[in-house]
């Protein structure tokens, strides 16, 4: 499965998982509604000896994902932002992500997906001022 988050505008926020074939027709909608003016990014992936103990699919699979976006990004011309580290999702924590209402119940890879966008924002000063006050109010 491919994990997918998006957040459009500072509001709209959305997040699923989907089998490759499906992803990468997702990434692709995506780039075309952005064209120009979208962002995109992925978590880095390296091929290992101990990679295929680290994801449920088959290796190539995550790689062809990257592809996938890298592609679709240059196509329509969207900034391709600099490849997440698997621990840098961690800043986002889950209860953080439970309290913005952006955590989806039972979708491992669209979890992840999500917790490296609010890392993002969290990271480059670009959390939208209403997650921001829900966070305030929550102590988090």
């Amino acid at each position: 499965m491919t994990g997918i988050a998006t957040l459009s505008g500072g509001r709209e926020f959305w997040c699923d998982e989907f089998e490759p074939k499906r992803a990468a027709e997702v990434i692709e909608s995506f780039c075309e509604r952005c064209n120009y003016a979208g962002m995109i990014g992925w978590e880095r992936f390296h091929i290992g000896p101990q990679t295929h103990k680290l994801t449920q699919e088959p290796v190539h699979q995550t790689i062809e994902m990257i592809g996938v976006a890298k592609y679709m990004a240059s196509k329509h011309h969207l900034r391709i932002i600099t490849p997440a580290a698997p621990d840098d999702r961690k800043a986002a924590s889950r209860s953080m992500l439970l309290r913005l209402g952006v955590w989806p119940l039972g979708k491992d890879d669209a979890q992840s997906a999500a917790q490296h966008l609010v890392a993002w924002c969290l990271r480059t000063g670009n959390l939208p001022e209403h997650w921001r006050a829900k966070l305030a109010a929550a102590d988090i």
